[in-house]
């Protein structure tokens, strides 16, 4: 977000906090109306910024799509000196019925593990080597199968927000080599 709508944002707010201050100096309503007042304006000052944070380029707290185009990704691995988690970021793209990436990437923020930090890597190696890589997510169980052009398939966590709860939703997630583009018939001419 641009430095001068975060400036934008911030007199708003001043503004809003200056108002509910004079009317409740100056004002003869009655202290609960007043109190009510300063309740409600906190609760959306909280509220607002919860919304712009997913504005400004946090992973995305919903669920990872079915099909997806990987555009990026990132491994973060645990620290045990902070006792941080570790997690994998991947920035994804959309895919349609006809293999056409949808061209607004999102970020998703997952939980780590090594057997997906491995499938991640190596699904961004196969990014770096100028190859297209299709994700996939299923929700089934049972064994992965390193067939058929698949680059890696493990278990993951559902998409989460910046902080990663353990007891999240296990999916099957699977990279695999982007099918070409499916062309519409043109027909007889």
């Amino acid at each position: 977000m641009p430095i001068g709508t975060i400036i934008a944002i911030v007199i708003a707010y001043v503004a809003i906090a200056v108002l509910l201050l004079s009317l409740n100096l100056v004002s003869r309503w009655k202290w609960w109306v007043k109190a009510g007042a300063i309740v409600v304006c906190g609760f959306f000052f909280v509220g607002s910024y919860f919304a712009i944070t997913s504005l400004l380029g946090w992973p995305t707290e919903a669920s990872v799509p079915e099909r997806f185009s990987l555009v990026a990704t990132r491994v973060v691995e645990p620290d045990k000196l902070t006792g941080a988690p570790g997690a994998i970021y991947l920035w994804l793209e959309i895919v349609d019925e006809n293999n056409i990436p949808s061209g607004l990437p999102l970020s998703y923020r997952l939980a780590y593990s090594d057997e997906l930090g491995v499938a991640v890597h190596t699904a961004q190696e196969v990014l770096d080597a100028g190859e297209d890589v299709e994700g996939t997510i299923r929700e089934d169980e049972g064994q992965q199968e390193h067939a058929g052009g698949e680059l890696a398939g493990v278990d993951a966590p559902q998409a989460g927000s910046r902080s990663i709860d353990e007891t999240e939703t296990q999916l099957n997630l699977m990279f695999n080599d982007m099918p070409p583009v499916r062309l519409p018939s043109k027909g007889v001419l």
